[in-house]
Parts: structure tokens; sequence; C-alpha cells
């Protein structure tokens, strides 16, 4: 491949990973409302030395595969840094698996206070592959911390799943009608193109730069 063509097949890349992001699945409801008295328990130590508890919720990507980009969730602090890692895994037979990528956001609200959501930005390099599940987890960035991931208000009641001292992940489904709804979240992402359509965009680079020269 000559230079032009490179330069022309590298920038036709960044445009395409760089267009508009779309909204892959959201259970936040009208003017992102969520719980404000309910969700799961991310803590670490505490004033009682409490034990570490995180959690995570599972969500399946369709209409093509995306680049994941970022996530917004809603979380209620108690006390402790206002300060979260968020992860991305792979599925391992509707439980969390191996983790594709990490950030950590900061920024949450007080119990009881409606604040905008949480969002942290992943690298924008891992592809959502269509059809496939995958887990957003949450877990606290140090000790000395209770927050809580607000659960949602549209009765949405997918696979969810939670973790004690690292003992490993329990998952459930939960059931309407119960307290078991769901953490908030929301995933970003924008479209991995066509092969045909990174090509195209290649070309035209080329040609511009062959103008370019000219």
């Amino acid at each position: 491949m000559n230079k032009a063509l490179a330069l022309a097949t590298m920038t036709a890349i960044t445009v395409a990973t760089h267009a508009q992001a779309t909204v892959l699945y959201s259970n936040f409801g009208d003017g992102d409302t969520y719980s404000l008295n309910m969700g799961a328990t991310i803590s670490a130590g505490g004033p009682l030395g409490g034990q570490v508890n995180e959690a995570a919720v599972a969500f399946t990507v369709t209409g093509g595969s995306y680049y994941f980009t970022a996530a917004d969730v809603a979380v209620l602090h108690n006390w402790g840094p206002d300060l979260v890692n968020l992860h991305l895994h792979a599925d391992d037979g509707n439980a969390p698996g191996q983790i594709l990528d990490s950030t950590t956001a900061s920024g949450v609200t007080p119990p009881f206070e409606w604040a905008p959501p949480l969002t942290g930005t992943f690298s924008g390099t891992v592809v959502l592959e269509e059809g496939q599940q995958y887990w957003l987890s949450m877990s606290p960035e140090n000790t000395d911390v209770l927050l809580s991931w607000a659960n949602n208000v549209v009765d949405d009641f997918g696979l969810r799943a939670w973790q004690v001292d690292g003992g490993g992940w329990n998952t459930a489904f939960g059931d309407p009608g119960t307290d078991s709804q769901r953490s908030t979240f929301r995933i970003h992402g924008t479209l991995v193109p066509a092969p045909g359509a990174l090509a195209l965009l290649a070309l035209g680079g080329l040609a511009r730069s062959r103008r370019r020269r000219d």
C-alpha cells in the first residue's frame, strides 16, 4: 500500500470511529429519571468495616456492531469518595466474564436527590458485536465508601449480578412487582462501518490527496 492510500485509509478509519454516538441501550426514565431510594450496593470498608460489594447489569447489542464509547449511570452517594470504577465485561454463561475495558468516573449525588447521570468515557476501541451479550459492572475505587447504583423506574427486569468480597458473581433475573429492578444505565457507541463503506471512504480520501498534490 502506498503512503497516500495508507494515509487515506487511516483517515477514513479515524472519521468512522469518531462518528456521532448512538444510544445502544437505556433504562433511564423520561427526563433521565431513576429511583432515589433503592439500588444495588457498591461499598468497601466504611465506619463498620463492611464488605466489598460490586454490581453488574447485562445488555445485548442490536442493529450492527459498535465501538463502545461511554456509559451513563445513576449513582447515589452515602459516604466516602464519590468515585467509581466502571468495567465492560464479555459474557461468560450469562454472568460477567473477562474485563474488556475500564474507566473511572466521579460526581455522584446524595440519596433522595436527583442529579444528571454520571458518565464514564471509555477508550472507544472495543467493538461490541451485534447480537452478543455484554455486562457493565461497577466497583468502588476506594475503601471507606458506600454508594448505591440506583434502580430503574421503567420496569426493566433483565439480568443483573452482584459480587461480594471478590467471591464470584451471583446472577438473577428480576420479577416484575418486586423490588429487584435492575440498576439504571445507558450505553453509547459508534457504528462500525461495513468493509465496503470503509473502502469508499479510503478511496475518497485518496482522491482528495491526489487533488492536493496536483
